[in-house]
């Protein structure tokens, strides 16, 4: 998920909150004969202007006292669990929250505040169940609608979750959470198609058709040119295959091939939607959203259609979140979309921007920090990195990351403290060992790089790191070592050599 819907205000207000039950509480005083000075009628007036005052622990005491005296009354119970939760006390929350609501089946504030408390502690499974009853009491609530489609998205039901983020753009169609919660589902529902039709065909023309357009959509244009291609020599006419060439040629500038591929395609028949609602009809005419749910699809080709469409909502509803007024709120989701996607300069450029509406927040600063780092964004990410290590000594990343920027800049001796630091620190990042040898190597300390290039060595990828780790038994003498080293070295090295290979040979070359 690329945010916690949790996350957004809940204030209380009348509306939302359970009325004060102070009559009541009156009348069972009288009954039950308990002493004036007890004043329940001033503890509920007392606990109900604390909550108006947003000074929740003072309410959640009061509230308590009641509870305690009038433990049958689940409307005190649903009150002291809205204060518990207001005042960030989750696991204490949920006890009076569950009687409340399984005593009050209508009582919106009792589902919806446990709800709220269940996803705040990640338990997504059993907040679904009390959102939906919230929602089912009050469909109109966009808090409800927010937290449900959260945790709809936290279980892997994204039809669902998508159902309640369209919901909450129909009521307020400037809230930036709406778009971004649609933007993620439709992105999952088209991976999800990819990987039904994976399995179903993998050497279908459909199948090399949707990994072009994924390539295509990454500006990954000779990969994408050659999915095309192998597609039509699978089958061989089809229109749409040309057209998506056509457009690779026009990102590459060559106008004159473009023209000749769309000169194939217009010699091709095209659907006849006036006699037919075909799955290529409806996407052609942007009815993306007619299109019939994945579970119902029998054929490649409705899968095919099913995953582009959702990809096209996808980047519909991007646009529709971009175009909306910036905001805080509006900056953070689309630079947690972006991240998601790997784009990270362009996620820097985000919560800079949100920086600039919200100076000094720390947890944006942290954010950026990161952000940089990956986007190796080096002049602007190494002033931060240096001074959230400083901020933050518990915290390994910052440390490891700064630790890798020093590496990668051959400033081994500032390196090495760092990254030895970060990895006693607790959940020291997959990093940290590699870079540890590469700089213990570096300043020939063969026998401390062993150490952590042997540990780092069950992720080689490439061999990289077997090279250094046959370096290092070298210059300590162990020949046997180092030998079985270099074999798996050339292992690694080849295969990853003949994969750059096969991409580096994939070229934009003229229509054929």
């Amino acid at each position: 998920m690329g945010l916690n819907a949790a996350s957004m205000s809940l204030s209380p207000s009348p509306a939302i909150m359970l009325r004060t039950v102070a009559r009541p509480i009156a009348a069972l005083c009288v009954a039950l004969g308990l002493p004036a000075q007890d004043d329940p009628n001033a503890l509920a007036e007392r606990a109900q202007r604390a909550m108006s005052e947003r000074r929740f622990a003072d309410a959640v005491t009061a509230y308590g006292e009641l509870a305690k005296s009038f433990p049958n009354q689940p409307a005190l119970q649903a009150n002291l669990g809205m204060a518990l939760h207001l005042s960030a006390r989750d696991e204490e929350a949920v006890v009076p929250l569950r009687r409340a609501a399984a005593a009050m089946k209508d009582s919106f504030p009792a589902h919806f505040f446990l709800g709220a408390s269940l996803t705040r502690l990640g338990r997504f499974e059993a907040a679904v169940q009390a959102l939906q009853q919230a929602t089912r009491l009050d469909p109109n609530h966009p808090f409800a609608k927010a937290l449900l489609g959260d945790a709809l998205e936290a279980t892997g039901r994204f039809s669902g979750a998508a159902d309640q983020w369209t919901a909450l753009v129909a009521l307020d169609d400037r809230n930036p959470y709406g778009p971004a919660g649609l933007v993620r589902c439709h992105e999952q529902l088209s991976a999800e198609a990819l990987e039904r039709l994976q399995d179903r065909d993998p050497e279908s023309p459909h199948l090399l058709r949707l990994l072009g357009h994924a390539r295509l959509m990454a500006s990954q244009y000779p990969s994408a040119l050659y999915l095309f291609r192998q597609a039509l020599e699978r089958e061989p006419g089809i229109r749409p295959a040309h057209e998506a060439i056509a457009e690779i040629y026009d990102r590459t500038n060559h106008p004159d091939w473009a023209e000749a591929e769309r000169s194939k395609a217009a010699s091709l028949p095209s659907p006849d939607c006036k006699s037919s609602d075909s799955a290529e009809c409806a996407f052609a005419e942007g009815r993306y959203e007619s299109l019939p749910p994945l579970s119902s699809a029998s054929t490649a080709e409705q899968i095919f259609w099913i995953a582009r469409s959702h990809a096209a909502l996808a980047s519909r509803t991007f646009d529709n979140l971009r175009a909306l007024p910036e905001t805080v709120d509006q900056l953070q989701l689309i630079a947690d979309i972006l991240a998601s996607q790997q784009r990270f300069s362009p996620a820097a450029d985000a919560f800079q921007r949100a920086l600039e509406i919200r100076a000094g927040d720390p947890n944006f600063e942290r954010r950026l920090a990161e952000l940089l780092f990956l986007a190796r964004r080096i002049d602007e990410a190494r002033p931060l990195l240096e001074r959230f290590q400083r901020a933050d000594p518990r915290d390994a990343r910052w440390p490891a990351m700064l630790g890798r920027l020093l590496t990668d800049e051959q400033e081994y001796d500032q390196a090495l403290p760092l990254l030895e630091k970060a990895l006693v620190l607790p959940n020291p990042p997959d990093s940290v060992p590699p870079d540890l040898g590469r700089a213990y190597l570096a300043l020939d300390q063969p026998a401390d790089a062993v150490k952590h290039l042997q540990t780092a060595s069950r992720r080689d990828a490439d061999g990289s790191i077997h090279y250094q780790l046959a370096q290092a038994y070298q210059r300590l003498g162990m020949r046997d070592e180092a030998r079985e080293a270099l074999t798996q070295y050339r292992i690694l090295e080849s295969r990853s050599r003949q994969e750059a290979a096969a991409s580096a040979a994939l070229e934009i070359t003229p229509p054929e």
